[in-house]
């Protein structure tokens, strides 16, 4: 679809006004791999969780500050070492049972337990938690939980919205069950999954929308067309191509801002070819950002650290010298194959074919591209399977830590096969550290030894192209791209026909 064409639908196509068929559609990106809230790394994932699932805390939509959730009130002292939660009396799971802070507990020790395999069970690291049960002769107390970190834990607060921390039913699966605004009625793989109102939701008085359907939309094109013809409100990425007419004929719809997100590249280290440093260097100082996001119509920001710019009160370490200096491969290493791996879309892979001509321009090699399905993908990169690999990553908290810790040898999200002393020490040094200006310095050389020694490659700093029905409140743009489902309704002035 050519830019003219395009522009042409765009100004010839009003936005539908009829109501989707049951509430609220969502074209949602990928296919749903995992609907386990402390097992998931997908953004689409998280979305549906982010509706199934509440946390002790949940955050502003527009200012991202966090506000009670399941916890009625919540307090830090020690710098954040250690947090009181209180629970709201009377919370229950989403098929009528009682939800209880004993749940909260198990669910953080299953969380923190290495054999689960959570990505995020770093989180509760050496963390004690007690808890108080509710008093059953006093209808106003919901039981309190405490939890002390072996270091502070000032955003720990923020990190209580995200699902991984979400409270987990013992007695149903976690797919089927949940706490959140929305429970489960029905998925059909490859195609959608429906969630309902919950009633036994702490806030269900608040809840609006009756129902949300959460379309596998894979193509942005596709979800463009959908949002046109107005058979979904909401998609989370617009194709670069309708940016310019996006912007000129839907200002009311589409509204790019940046995003607490970098997407890079990662390079799997326990094999040839890069385990060797040298060749790790000589693909990354072949890679122009700049080049890169030209290519992509100049709204994302080229990136030269995993960082993002919107981190508060942070800067960045130099760029390594190295990256300045002609790339070269040494000759034995041309020999071998190169591929790298990337999930479908239309923007991943005009990523690879930029990155791909780049590496034949700089440094004469023919890398092979290989496209995956997403659920492919993410295990190919989980296990390793990969040489060279498409990545992104948005803040979980803003936080620089939020980037840097997922590159510690025991983090679930590492996915680079990388083991390195000295960063581990840093960041643990940084963790410990409650000192803000000390802190920022350790996680800045962190971040210098990490792209020193060439793990990842930055690519650029993301902004959220989100398309959004004018006629919806509730869902704001901002930095993480959060959404907090309860509190979407449609404007009463306009509400759908």
């Amino acid at each position: 679809m050519t830019l003219r064409v395009l522009a042409f639908l765009l100004a010839v196509l009003p936005l539908a006004c009829r109501e989707a068929p049951r509430g609220l559609v969502v074209a949602n990106g990928d296919d749903v791999s995992l609907l386990h809230p402390q097992r998931t790394a997908s953004i689409s994932d998280a979305r549906v969780l982010q509706a199934m699932h509440a946390g002790l805390t949940r955050l502003d939509p527009q200012t991202l500050s966090p506000e009670p959730g399941l916890a009625r009130r919540f307090e830090a002292s020690e710098g954040g070492r250690r947090w009181r939660f209180e629970l709201r009396p009377g919370l229950r799971w989403s098929d009528g049972l009682a939800l209880q802070v004993e749940d909260v507990e198990r669910s953080w020790r299953q969380l923190a337990d290495p054999s689960q395999g959570s990505p995020y069970a770093n989180w509760l690291e050496g963390a004690t938690i007690r808890t108080t049960p509710a008093d059953p002769r006093d209808s106003t107390d919901g039981g309190s939980l405490e939890i002390e970190f072996p270091h502070p834990q000032p955003s720990f607060a923020e990190m209580c919205a995200f699902p991984a921390l979400a409270p987990i039913a013992g007695h149903a699966p976690p797919e089927q069950v949940g706490s959140g605004p929305f429970r489960f009625v029905s998925r059909r793989v490859r195609d959608r999954i429906v969630v309902e109102r919950n009633p036994f939701y702490w806030d269900a008085a608040q809840v609006a929308i009756p129902a949300i359907d959460f379309l596998t939309v894979d193509s942005q094109v596709t979800a463009l067309n959908l949002f046109l013809a107005g058979e979904v409100a909401y998609a989370p990425n617009a194709p670069e191509l309708a940016v310019p007419a996006l912007l000129a004929e839907r200002g009311e719809a589409f509204q790019p801002q940046p995003q607490f997100a970098s997407t890079f590249l990662r390079f799997q280290v326990t094999q040839p070819p890069f385990d060797r440093l040298e060749h790790r260097r000589a693909f990354v100082a072949a890679i122009d950002p700049d080049a890169l996001a030209a290519s992509l119509g100049r709204v994302r920001q080229p990136a030269w650290h995993l960082v993002p710019p919107e981190s508060p009160h942070w800067e960045p370490p130099p760029v390594p010298r190295w990256r300045s200096a002609p790339p070269a491969l040494p000759q034995p290493a041309r020999e071998q194959r190169f591929e790298l791996l990337y999930n479908s879309s239309e923007l991943n892979r005009s990523v690879a074919e930029v990155l791909q001509a780049q590496w034949l321009a700089n440094l004469d090699l023919e890398v092979a591209l290989i496209n995956q399905e997403w659920k492919s993908f993410l295990a190919a990169q989980r296990g390793l399977d990969y040489q060279i690999s498409r990545s992104s990553w948005i803040g979980d908290y803003l936080d620089p830590l939020a980037f840097l810790e997922i590159f510690h040898s025991e983090s679930g999200n590492n996915r680079t096969g990388w083991s390195d002393a000295v960063y581990d020490g840093l960041i643990e040094a940084a963790r410990g550290e409650s000192e803000p200006e000390a802190r920022r310095l350790l996680l800045r050389e962190a971040e210098r030894r990490l792209l020193d020694q060439a793990i990842i490659a930055p690519l650029y700093h993301e902004v959220g192209l989100e398309l959004i029905d004018p006629r919806l409140e509730g869902l704001h743009r901002n930095l993480r791209g959060y959404i907090d489902w309860g509190r979407v309704r449609w404007s009463p002035e306009e509400p759908p026909s």
